[in-house]
C-alpha cells in the first residue's frame, strides 16, 4: 500500500465524524430492506489519501475472510442508556475453522460507540439503538479484520464505483438581515477604540470572524468605517 494512503481506525476528526453519520443512513437503508451501495469512504486530509470501510464494507470484508477459513462472531453487546445519548460496547471474536469443522479461537476485540438519540436536525432519532449497536459491532469486527482484506475490499469498491467521497458541508450563507445587524455590532465595537493603535489591533484580531459573519458588501463597509475612524483618531492625536 502506498505511503500516502492509510486505513480508518479513529473517528475523532470531522471527516471521520462525517463518515460515521453517513453510515447512519446506510444502516437505516439496510433496515428498510434497501441494499447499501457504498462499501468505502474516501477523503483527503492534508495531502494524505484516507480510505475507510462503511458498515456494508465491513460486512463484505468479513465475508471475504470467511472464504479463507476464518470467521468473526459478535459475542456480547452491552449498552448504557443516557438521556440524550447511549454508549455501546461489543465483544467480537475471530475463529479459524479446521477442515473437520472445529473452531479455534484466535483473538477477541471490543468495539465501542457513543450514539446520539437526536438527528442532526435535532429531531428524535427512532433508530438510535439499531445504529449504535450495529456501529459498535462494526468497530469490533474492524479491529479483527486483517489489513490485507480491508485493502482488497477498498480496491474492489474502487473498481465497482462503490466509493463515497467525504466532504465537509458547505458553510451556511449569511442572511442579509443578520449581516446588517452584525454590522451594527461591529461598528459599535470599533467605536469603543480609544486610539488608532487600539482600533488597528482590534480589527486585525477580529477581521476573520467579522468577515465570516458579514456579507461581502457589509464587510467592505466595515473596512471603510474603520479607515474613516482611523483618520479621525489620528487627527485627535
Amino acid at each position: 500500500m502506498e505511503e500516502s494512503k492509510s486505513l480508518v481506525q479513529k473517528d475523532e476528526s470531522l471527516p471521520f465524524r462525517l463518515m460515521d453519520a453517513l453510515d447512519d443512513s446506510l444502516i437505516i437503508a439496510e433496515l428498510e430492506g434497501r441494499m447499501p451501495e457504498i462499501l468505502t469512504y474516501h477523503f483527503s486530509d492534508k495531502g494524505q489519501e484516507v480510505w475507510g470501510l462503511s458498515k456494508a464494507g465491513v460486512d463484505e470484508a468479513t465475508a471475504e475472510l470467511s472464504k479463507q477459513g476464518e470467521v468473526i462472531r459478535e459475542m456480547e453487546l452491552n449498552f448504557t442508556d443516557g438521556k440524550d445519548e447511549a454508549f455501546f460496547n461489543v465483544k467480537a471474536a475471530r475463529y479459524v475453522i479446521s477442515k473437520n469443522g472445529q473452531e479455534v479461537l484466535l483473538d477477541t476485540k471490543f468495539g465501542t460507540k457513543r450514539q446520539s438519540k437526536k438527528t442532526a436536525s435535532g429531531k428524535d432519532n427512532t433508530f438510535w439503538y439499531e445504529q449504535g449497536s450495529i456501529k459498535a459491532c462494526r468497530n469490533a469486527s474492524m479491529r479483527l479484520i486483517p489489513k490485507t482484506i480491508v485493502q482488497a475490499v477498498i480496491e474492489n469498491a474502487k473498481q465497482k464505483g462503490k466509493v463515497k467521497e467525504v466532504k465537509e458541508p458547505e458553510p451556511e450563507k449569511v442572511q442579509p438581515e443578520y449581516s446588517a445587524n452584525y454590522l451594527v455590532e461591529v461598528i459599535k465595537h470599533m467605536d469603543g477604540a480609544k486610539n488608532f493603535h487600539e482600533l488597528r489591533n482590534s480589527f486585525t484580531k477580529h477581521s476573520a470572524e467579522w468577515k465570516s459573519n458579514l456579507l461581502p458588501a457589509d464587510f467592505i463597509r466595515a473596512i471603510e468605517y474603520k479607515d474613516a475612524l482611523k483618520k479621525k483618531l489620528e487627527e485627535v492625536k
